[in-house]
């Protein structure tokens, strides 16, 4: 369960917020006609046929600092997470100049200034990918000539301290080359107090309920470094380019201490202590070119390289018991990509189409000593995947009121797995997927659409693992190797009118993927892992108001889930309605001085196969900007008032689950430019959910 709980943790610790749409810098423009005086707002935002563009021109969230939290403070963005995530579909893909984004560091170089629009598109097309439920596309302003130079430090002060210094390089001449430079260091870490309850039966006809309750304090250490450099070359209208990006974790050590007490084992106090010290490295090629070619004919060629290794050591002790179990597991990852597309414009019809080519190779390797016979003491999995699509879209403006737009995505994967050194047909497996999306617009003076889309995500490495880590004296956690991928078919409407945004949501789910325990009797233990879980509905609805009153800029957002989710020996339903609020307000101050101050609320409600109990935080961020000076101060869960309180009830164990700390800190960012335009390097990765599998 260790995974998940950090998981949660990160996602749901950080500052909230949302920038107002058509938010407005107290910039009015009189214009005198005679005796007559015009007084006009200026609108940054505007619908588009799949979401919302932000122009950054003029608008005051090119003065907050980073990108980053520029970002953060739009419409339909929940900040919660202290990352990016688009509201009610979760973590988007995100392109910068047409590129996608491989890493957070390449954003957290952006500064706020640097931006000329940023579009939230919340029903992709075709070409981003099968599994992409939100996309953003990020422009930067256009380039100068010269040097641009710019060095950021943070330090942040909590239960630990944590610090990260980011310098970065780069040169653009009039003659269209660009080369770059980049490096990120961080040092980061935290504490946490967390409780656990499980409740279970050994059977299901059983009478007896059995009770174990853990507390623990949980700590973490942890070193990055990312560096990348590249070049490149802009001629005419078409461009072409290399970048390198390497990226490594030196150390990283989780520790935590418990104490358990339960009526389920012979020794009812139990004392224990875990560890895991965990190494990573990636080395990223990228290289592209993008061409006009006669007829008005746009020609994209993209492809990546990935190597990377993942080692790591646990080891848990108990003191009564006596008993000390150690894994240990490596793994190396290989990655090549492929992409070609196409597009031409006829009359008011777009139209563009392309192929994919991926091949992925993840080995594993496991040992493990001092467990039960029952678990495995070593064990290798090996995997290799082939990966075509095809995909082909468009966009029609049949008038200047009604647009229509839609296209196809076919993918085949060819899948190979090896456990043991032995190919296993039932894990090796075979995908043909066709995904369509179509969509109708109507705009003038409310914007309207209508939409289908189908979308398909395959599980990670790290779920379909056999590995098993523990967390209680009657609890562990292993991955599925049996999981398959996972399917949605999604109707929406979205309307956009003035400040107010809704969108509305069917999603029809099969095989989801879900977390759930079981109680394991050769283990005399509660066992969680992920499966398929059954076919179910989701209703899910999103809102955002946005005000402006002089200096005073709120909005007020909230996303409500309904689901009718069945599942477990016995059948038990998940359908309490879920939900969460949000207030975010910007303050326009005196000396070009902003203040953003958040409040969110975590509702409870089902998500999946979990419970949320509710709970709630504030967060303050000052931002000033002085000549090539950017200062940002903040204080998150402001109160100590977030509490993270879970609750999985699955078969015949009731799995309870509260989580304090790692939320409340102060922060401070202090950035330095020289030169405030930036050269652009335009290429694209080409599959970046294979990547993320890894």
């Amino acid at each position: 369960m260790e995974r998940i709980i950090l998981i949660i943790s990160f996602l749901l610790a950080m500052p909230i917020g949302i920038y107002a749409q058509d938010s407005l810098d107290s910039l009015l423009i009189n214009m005198g006609l005679d005796e007559v005086v015009v007084t006009a707002q200026r609108k940054f935002t505007k619908p588009t046929a799949r979401g919302l563009k932000v122009s950054m021109f003029g608008n005051p969230l090119s003065k907050i600092g980073s990108a980053t939290d520029a970002i953060m403070q739009m419409p339909l963005i929940d900040g919660s997470a202290g990352s990016i995530s688009v509201l009610g579909k979760g973590a988007p893909v995100i392109y910068i100049n047409g590129r996608k984004m491989m890493s957070s560091f390449e954003l957290n170089i952006l500064k706020s200034s640097d931006l000329a629009s940023v579009e939230i598109i919340t029903n992709p097309s075709a070409e981003y990918g099968p599994d992409a439920s939100a996309v953003i596309l990020i422009k930067t302003k256009q380039p100068l000539a010269g040097l641009y130079v710019s060095g950021k430090g943070n330090v942040t002060v909590s239960e630990e301290w944590s610090e990260s210094a980011e310098a970065n390089l780069q040169y653009h001449n009039d003659n269209g080359l660009t080369v770059f430079g980049d490096i990120s260091y961080g040092w980061n870490g935290f504490k946490q107090k967390r409780h656990y309850a499980e409740i279970f039966k050994r059977t299901l006809d059983a009478e007896e309920t059995f009770t174990t309750l853990s507390d623990e304090t949980a700590k973490k250490r942890s070193k990055s470094l990312t560096a990348d450099g590249g070049l490149n070359y802009d001629f005419g209208e078409n461009s072409a380019g290399i970048k390198y990006i390497f990226s490594r974790t030196p150390k990283s050590k989780f520790t935590t201490e418990g104490n358990s007490s339960t009526d389920a084992l012979p020794i009812s106090d139990i004392t224990s202590t875990t560890s895991l010290d965990a190494k990573t490295f990636d080395h990223y090629i990228n290289a592209f070119g993008d061409f006009k070619l006669p007829l008005s004919i746009g020609l994209r060629a993209d492809f990546d390289y990935l190597f990377g290794k993942n080692i790591s050591c646990w080891d848990a002790k108990e003191e009564e018991t006596g008993r000390i179990i150690t894994n240990s597991n490596k793994s190396n990852h290989d990655y090549f990509g492929a992409k070609l597309r196409i597009d031409r414009k006829f009359s008011d019809i777009e139209v563009e189409a392309g192929a994919e080519y991926a091949y992925t190779k993840n080995d594993q390797y496991f040992t493990s000593h001092g467990i039960s016979d029952m678990f495995p003491m070593s064990s290798s999995d090996i995997v290799r995947q082939n990966l075509q699509a095809y995909f082909v879209s468009f966009d029609w403006g049949i008038s200047p009121k009604w647009n229509i737009y839609g296209g196809v995505r076919y993918e085949a994967i060819d899948s190979r797995y090896w456990r043991n050194e032995t190919l296993d047909d039932n894990l090796s497996r075979k995908y043909h997927d066709f995904l369509p999306n179509l969509g109708f617009q109507f705009k003038s003076p409310v914007n309207l659409t209508i939409y289908y889309r189908a979308k398909v995500s395959r599980p990670s490495y790290s779920l379909l693992d056999n590995n098993f880590a523990y967390v209680t004296p009657t609890l562990w956690e292993t991955g599925n190797p049996e999981l398959v991928a996972s399917k949605t078919h999604n109707i929406g409407v979205s309307l956009y009118y003035r400040n107010f945004i809704f969108q509305g949501t069917y999603i029809r789910s099969e095989n989801a993927i879900g977390s759930v325990y079981q109680y394991d009797a050769g283990l005399n233990a509660n066992v969680r892992t992920n499966v398929n879980l059954p076919d179910y509905d989701t209703w899910q609805f999103v809102a955002s108001q946005g005000f402006n009153i002089k200096f005073w800029h709120p909005t007020i957002q909230g996303v409500l889930l309904l689901q009718n989710l069945k599942y477990g020996n016995p059948i038990r339903k998940y359908n309490k309605p879920f939900y969460q609020l949000s207030l975010n307000n910007r303050f326009d101050l005196p000396a070009g001085i902003y203040a953003y101050l958040s409040a969110f609320y975590l509702g409870t409600g089902n998500t999946s196969t979990t419970y949320s109990c509710g709970t709630w935080q504030m967060a303050l961020t000052l931002s000033k900007s002085y000549r090539n000076w950017t200062f940002t101060l903040s204080a998150n869960d402001i109160f100590g008032t977030w509490k993270q309180k879970f609750d999985t009830y699955s078969n015949t164990v009731d799995y309870k689950s509260v989580i304090k700390g790692a939320s409340q800190y102060v922060s401070l960012t202090i950035r330095y430019t020289v030169n405030a335009a930036k050269g652009k390097y335009k290429g694209k990765a080409v599959r970046e959910d294979e990547i993320n599998r890894l």
